[in-house]
């Protein structure tokens, strides 16, 4: 992979409780942990085939530069959809760099 292919920005983080100072008010907001550059995965016709009619047939796969930080419990927001984490594939090899694969589901969607 290129550095030039990691050209998009996603957060990571968590649905919190937030307070509104204004009106005394809490609410539930996406609160972002940390931000990663991304590059979006290309899926073969051939995959996309075998994946229609099941669960992974409406998921998009990232790729990231390796994070220990990163879990499946987090959400994810590109571009302003909220994503699940359905699956990490995540490279703990040795290696300088070093790339996890994310697969996400948008929320609602």
């Amino acid at each position: 992979m290129k550095p030039s292919d990691f050209n998009h920005k996603a957060d990571f983080g968590k649905i919190d409780t937030v307070k509104n100072n204004n009106t005394g008010s809490t609410s539930k907001k996406f609160v972002p942990v940390f931000s990663l550059w991304f590059a979006p995965k290309t899926r073969s016709i051939a995959l996309q085939l075998q994946l229609q009619g099941t669960d992974q047939s409406d998921t998009r796969e990232i790729i990231v530069k390796h994070n220990k930080a990163l879990n499946e419990t987090m959400l994810v927001k590109i571009d302003g959809e909220q994503y699940n984490i359905v699956n990490i594939s995540s490279d703990d090899t040795n290696q300088i760099i070093s790339y996890d694969y994310v697969t996400i589901k948008r929320v609602g969607g």
